[in-house]
Formats: structure tokens, C-alpha cells, sequence
């Protein structure tokens, strides 16, 4: 991937976002993400945000920027100012004394030498973002040993240079080219000061981790076109320094290919993003389309599982481009899709646990996808007004369930339906599909107590709620902690369904729920869980007789 690859990608994911934004907005944008490559020199934790994420965030609001201002190519405007020299001493490395006397002089900058470099040079133009990067450590030699903050105070020397530049840009635009290659080069220069402290064995591959960071989509919104939602002359020259770069023929002739390009450089990104650990890694997975999400979460588990299984990998990979070549994606393609999700499923269950909780950690929005193919229970509770009681012991038993799963992370997720009404309870399980469906609260012969939309008591009959829960196609387990919930039920409506025959004590309730919840935790079945909720009850001298459980085809027990 050239460096005009990485531009014409990154302008194209952001072209209809940036198209209601004017171009001071832009920059706003991304003088707020340069700010955080201070955290270098001042050593200053960021939560989330390490100093190579910075420097890739810096670019993510560059590219879009210059494509703002019509550039055609970044290659060719950082070129004409940095012709592998600098332009104002014109050596490499440069002279650092001599710099000091001509930066700035208009009369002792000479235009001609430098695009007389510009032509000698064209041979060592970069090409790909590491060589752009060791060509501004070729130019501007950094030392470990320098002073710190000097990158950092000169890049902001050069965002108020150019902003200046954008400010006066529609009547004075060679401001704007200069000060842009200026910009780039500074943080070029912070991505080489920042590989100095590396350990001696390691090396920053800049390229692997800015496509890590935009993989050919929106690295917010995970869609390929992001879908995130008069000039004083006086004042003119104040911070920026024209120099005559002469972009005539160098700007794009044709948006429409300009798009074209940027969009063919986000699929061949996106096509090989899966194979690479560092993308894999950090691809935005976790919002948009669905097809982009499954196929981020296939790449990755592929990637985890490449030494154990590499056929199932293989497979991963293969259904992932499938469905990203797919014209209308699983849309169009119900049948592959549902394989799809078996592999995701299977390869979830084979990878070990630390895997998981790895892939997790890299995002605290990886749950969106990855409690797909875990347990999902349903929590549902009732409380009608004035029954400050029952609300205690619901809020209670709620904290138990998820205790136990906090105990054990990455097991199962838990989805509270509180306060809920009949026609919560219907959309609920309308909209999602559950493992377990648990409700907490009170119960009688005809039915589970829910709420109207006024907050008053109202009943479920039992038979309405079987109908409801045969829907759900995984269900595996009902489980009605609630006294009598049991007594008017003669047949199983889910494989397993659990209950009270008559009242039991407030903590004996929650004692089973705790008992059956660290079973579930543990990855043991439904009907180890009752027994392990059974047992939690006995433990705290609670009868137990009234507990039951009533399985598909089978007598109570």
C-alpha cells in the first residue's frame, strides 16, 4: 500500500462525513487528536489512547483534511517542500546550524534549489507510510538522548501556522501546501522519537498499525462509508510561510475517481486485514453492519486459532471475504450466513478462555458480538408500586446473578428486564433469542406477576408465557424463583423449567439463585445448575421440598 493508497482509503471511509462539515471543522477535529501525542514528552498516561494510537489518529484527521482542501495526492505535496533534503538548508541530514539562520528568511530560502532537489530526488520518493517515516529520520536524525517536547511544541508551532492557512485559504492557498507538508513532517517526527524508546529488538511497523486502526471502514461506526453522524488582510502571513509549491496539475480532476480509488484501496485493505495479528486485533467490529462485524470477529478468531485448528481458521477466513464480497452481504446469502455463525460459534467454544478474554480486552465493546455465541439470560422482574419489600429482594437476587458472572467473566451475558410489562417481556423475546429465561419476583396459580403501564400488578397466565417462550429457539431453561410458580404447571414449555410448588422464604430464593448461577458461571448444565442451587439452599438450613423442576417429557423432580 502506497502512502496516496492510505490518503485516497481513509478520505474515502469519511467523504460523506466530512461532506456537511466545513473545512475549519475538520481541522478542529484534528488539532483535538494531536493533542494527545503530548503524552509522549510529558509521559502522561491516556486511558485507551497509547502513543501510536495517537499518531495514527493524527493521520486518521489529516488525510480527510487534505482531501477537504482538494488535494489530489499527499505524496506528491510533501514531496515538493521535503525532496528528501530540507528545503531549507537543502542537506540530508540537515544542517542544523545553518537552519537556524535561513528558516523563515524569504530572501535566503531558495524555491528553485528545492524543486531542482525535487527532480533530482523523484527516484527516492517513499512509498509506503515506513518509508515516509525513515525518510524524515534520514532528513531530521532524532536522538534519545535529545532534549524532550521539541516535536511537540513544533507541531503546535505548525497547527497555528496552519490554521492560519485555512483561514485565509480561499484567496491566499499556497499558505495551505506548505504548512500541510510541514504538519506531516512533524509527525513523522514524533513517530521517530517515539521508536527510539522501543526495546532494541523492536521495530515501529507505522503501515501495520495505522491499517490495524482503519482497516478499510470507519474505525467508530464499522461501516466502509462512515455513517457517525472574509478574510482581514492584515492578518495574512502572521504564522504561515508561502512557499511556491506548484500544485497546477497535482489536484483531483475527478472526485468521482478519486472516490473510485479510495474505495478499491479499502477492499484490498480490508481483504488482507484478517491475516495480520496487529489488525486483527483492533478491526470495528463492534458497530455497523453486521456483515463487517461478523467478519472482524471471524479474522480475529482465525488469527487465535491458526496453531490449533487451522482448517476451522481456514474456514473462518474464507466465509468472512465470502460474505464481504457478497453484493447484498448475508442478506443475499441466508444460507452461508447461518454457517457462518456455527463456525463463529464452534470456533468461540474451541478457543481458550484467556483467548477470549484477550479479544475482549482489546475493546469493552466486544460483548456486542461475542455474547452471540455464549449464554444469554434474561433477568426479568416486577415490582408494582408501594411494594418496597418485594423491590429489596428483587434488587438482591439481581445482584446475585450478576456476582456470580462477574466471579467468572466471559461465561455468559445477562440481559435485565426490570420494572418490565407484558409487552416488555414480548418484545424481549420477539427481538432476542436466551439461553435461560429467569424471573424473579411473585407468582400465584394463574400466573407471574407483571406491570401495566400505570405500574399496577398485572398477571401473565402461565399458558401465555409457554407461548412466548416457544418461540425462542435456544432456550434452554425457565426458571420461575417466584412461591406457587410451579403448583398450576403440568407440562414443560422449555427443556427445563424450574419453580417454587408453594411460598418459600425471601432467602431461600435468592440462595437457590446464587447456588444455581455459580454452576451456570462454571459452564455446567441446566440441570447441574438446579442441583448446585438445590444444594446452596440446603446449606443454609432452607427446605428444599418446595423446590422443583419439571423437564420436557419427563416427571417432575
Amino acid at each position: 500500500m502506497r502512502l496516496d493508497d492510505l490518503y485516497k482509503m481513509t478520505a474515502f471511509i469519511y467523504q460523506d462525513a466530512n461532506a456537511i462539515r466545513s473545512k475549519e471543522a475538520t481541522y478542529l477535529h484534528f488539532v483535538e487528536v494531536c493533542g494527545m501525542l503530548t503524552q509522549l514528552d510529558r509521559k502522561k498516561k491516556r486511558i485507551k489512547v497509547d502513543v501510536t494510537s495517537a499518531i495514527c489518529k493524527a493521520l486518521g484527521w489529516y488525510f480527510p483534511l487534505l482531501a477537504k482542501m482538494g488535494i489530489a495526492s499527499v505524496e506528491e505535496l510533501v514531496f515538493l517542500k521535503y525532496p528528501y533534503a530540507c528545503p531549507y538548508c537543502r542537506e540530508k541530514p540537515h544542517n542544523d546550524a545553518r537552519c537556524k539562520l535561513v528558516r523563515g528568511a524569504e530572501a535566503t530560502v531558495s524555491h528553485a534549489d528545492v524543486l531542482r532537489l525535487v527532480d533530482e530526488n523523484r527516484a527516492l520518493m517513499p512509498v509506503d507510510l515506513n518509508g515516509w517515516r525513515r525518510m524524515f529520520a534520514d532528513i531530521y536524525p532524532r536522538s534519545i538522548n535529545a532534549p524532550t517536547g521539541f516535536s511537540s511544541v513544533a507541531l503546535f508551532e505548525e497547527l497555528g501556522e496552519l490554521a492560519e492557512a485555512i483561514r485565509v485559504y480561499d484567496r491566499y492557498p499556497h499558505y495551505f501546501y506548505g504548512e500541510a507538508a510541514d504538519v506531516f513532517s512533524y509527525i513523522m517526527g514524533i513517530a521517530n522519537e517515539y521508536a527510539l524508546t522501543l526495546d532494541e529488538d523492536a521495530d515501529l511497523d507505522l503501515q501495520a498499525e495505522y491499517v490495524a486502526r482503519y482497516p478499510g471502514l470507519c474505525i467508530n461506526c464499522g461501516s466502509r462509508s462512515c455513517m457517525c453522524p472574509a478574510v482581514p488582510k492584515a492578518t495574512v502571513g502572521r504564522m504561515a510561510k508561502e512557499l511556491n509549491v506548484d500544485m497546477t496539475g497535482r489536484r483531483i480532476v475527478s472526485f468521482d475517481a478519486f472516490a473510485r480509488d479510495g474505495e478499491a484501496a479499502a477492499k484490498a485493505v480490508f481483504e488482507g486485514s484478517g491475516f495480520d495479528p496487529r489488525v486483527a486485533r483492533r478491526l470495528p467490529f463492534d458497530r455497523g453492519d453486521l456483515n463487517a462485524a461478523l467478519t472482524q470477529l471471524a479474522f480475529r478468531l482465525a488469527n487465535a486459532l491458526e496453531q490449533t485448528d487451522s482448517s476451522l481458521a481456514g474456514q473462518l477466513r474464507h466465509e468472512a471475504l465470502a460474505i464481504d464480497r457478497a453484493e447484498r452481504g448475508t442478506a443475499s446469502r441466508d444460507g452461508d450466513a447461518s454457517s457462518l455463525m456455527m463456525l463463529l460459534r464452534r470456533a468461540w467454544g474451541e478457543a481458550r478462555t484467556d483467548v477470549q478474554r484477550g479479544i475482549r480486552a482489546e475493546d469493552d465493546r466486544t460483548d456486542e458480538l461475542t455474547h452471540l455465541f455464549e449464554k444469554r439470560v434474561l433477568v426479568v422482574t416486577a415490582n408494582p408500586d408501594g411494594e418496597t419489600g418485594k423491590a429489596l429482594r428483587i434488587d438482591k437476587e439481581i445482584r446475585a446473578i450478576k456476582g456470580a458472572f462477574n466471579r467468572t467473566p466471559g461465561n455468559v451475558h445477562v440481559e435485565p428486564l426490570t420494572a418490565a410489562t407484558i409487552d416488555d417481556l414480548r418484545r424481549a423475546l420477539l427481538n432476542q433469542q436466551f439461553d435461560i429465561i429467569h424471573f424473579a419476583g411473585h407468582a400465584d396459580h394463574d400466573g407471574i406477576s407483571l406491570l401495566d403501564e400505570a405500574g399496577s400488578e398485572v398477571t401473565l397466565s402461565y399458558g401465555a408465557l409457554a407461548e412466548l417462550t416457544r418461540r425462542q429457539k435456544n432456550v434452554q431453561c425457565v426458571v420461575l424463583n417466584a412461591c406457587h410458580s410451579m403448583s398450576a404447571i403440568e407440562e414443560a414449555f422449555a427443556p427445563l423449567v424450574v419453580g417454587m410448588m408453594d411460598e418459600i422464604d425471601d432467602e431461600a430464593a435468592v440462595a437457590f439463585a446464587i447456588g444455581f448461577y455459580d454452576a451456570i458461571a462454571a459452564q455446567r448444565s441446566p440441570d447441574d445448575a438446579f442441583e448446585e442451587g438445590v444444594l446452596a439452599v440446603r446449606t443454609k438450613s432452607f427446605p428444599v421440598d418446595l423446590i422443583v423442576k419439571l423437564r420436557a417429557g419427563k416427571p417432575r423432580a
